[in-house]
């Protein structure tokens, strides 16, 4: 896993707490926000590393539409958080 100081551990931890938290709507959709949040900073930070030369535009472009697929994930399961939540 890997680890960022400003936001801690980058990982799966808010989509697992969020799943277990399903029972309550609003709540699951908050933590399913702060994936979505998570998932943005570290965008932010594949740009920089693409501006410091730290990784190539091949890597840079198939890491950023990952992310863009995993937010667009998460946007769906916010948007039908009744489906996932009992």
């Amino acid at each position: 896993m890997a680890y960022d100081r400003a936001s801690g551990p980058l990982g799966p931890t808010p989509r697992r707490e969020g799943w277990r938290k399903r029972r309550y709507v609003a709540v699951f959709k908050n933590k399913i926000t702060d994936s979505m949040q998570e998932a943005s900073e570290t965008q932010c930070w594949l740009e920089f590393s693409l501006a410091c030369e730290y990784i190539d535009q091949a890597t840079f472009s198939e890491l950023d539409d990952e992310y863009e697929q995993i937010i667009a994930m998460l946007n769906s399961m916010e948007m039908n958080a009744d489906k996932f939540c009992f």
